[in-house]
């Protein structure tokens, strides 16, 4: 890695994790979106996975944020998400990694263009549970492809839960356990290796930066604003990993 690469990388680590902390979710695409303009998927896709398992454990163990963990949710969620993982990270070893690449950008413009055309957020419905195991499944197939596995379980939990400190909380703690679980399949599937820990290594201290940056602000941001500012440069990343 030279010097070049790390600078700019940790600077789309701020970036990332600075969201994730502010929300509970968002560092896959943003990262991954990014570093796959000059890195390849089978480096950028274990790397995320390895800072998502980090900022998990700070994220849970800082702020009270167990506090408000929605477990019920959760045994909703799980088990299918674990499959979804196992069936993302094998189609990520053997697919082509500019296959890999062209179906991202697909993926990372429709969920960003629905974050900007959605309309304001309302009070949460109730939706039927075995949403929870469909968007779980997608979420995990996802997640093991491409390190962003959020998008499908969001939309899902945006629409269970009211309470923002409990949402966020709860996509923490599925988080964490999700994206514990995809390690392991990546180790098991050999892509995580000493390259991978050692560019973990370099983004350290911008991780730790944008995490703590994100959590502070969490309260006092406008996330919807925020979202959706976020949400136009993922468009312009989607169609610049298009074409």
């Amino acid at each position: 890695m030279t010097l070049e690469i790390v600078v700019l990388s940790s600077l789309v680590v701020i970036l990332s994790f600075f969201v994730r902390g502010l929300t509970g979710f968002g560092s896959g695409p943003i990262m991954v979106s990014f570093l796959l303009l000059f890195l390849d998927m089978k480096i950028v896709a274990p790397t995320a996975a390895v800072l998502a398992v980090l900022t998990g454990f700070l994220l849970l163990l800082t702020f009270r944020t167990r506090k408000w963990v929605r477990y019920d949710v959760l045994l909703i969620l799980v088990p299918t998400y674990m499959v979804g993982i196992i069936v993302g990270t094998y189609g990520l070893v053997f697919l082509k990694s500019g296959l890999v690449k062209m179906l991202f950008g697909v993926f990372i413009t429709i969920y960003a263009l629905k974050i900007l055309f959605e309309k304001k957020e309302g009070e949460a419905k109730e939706v039927r549970n075995y949403m929870g195991v469909i968007a779980a499944f997608f979420g995990g197939i996802t997640g093991g492809l491409f390190s962003s596995g959020g998008p499908p379980v969001v939309l899902y939990l945006t629409r269970k839960i009211s309470d923002k400190a409990a949402l966020r909380a709860t996509l923490v703690f599925l988080f964490l356990l999700m994206d514990s679980w995809r390690l392991l399949i990546f180790g098991y599937s050999g892509l995580i290796n000493r390259h991978v820990l050692e560019f973990s290594l370099y983004l350290l201290p911008a991780f730790l930066i944008g995490n703590l940056g994100g959590s502070l602000l969490h309260i006092r941001i406008n996330q919807v604003l925020f979202k959706r500012m976020v949400a136009v440069v993922l468009v312009i990343i989607g169609l610049v990993l298009l074409f």
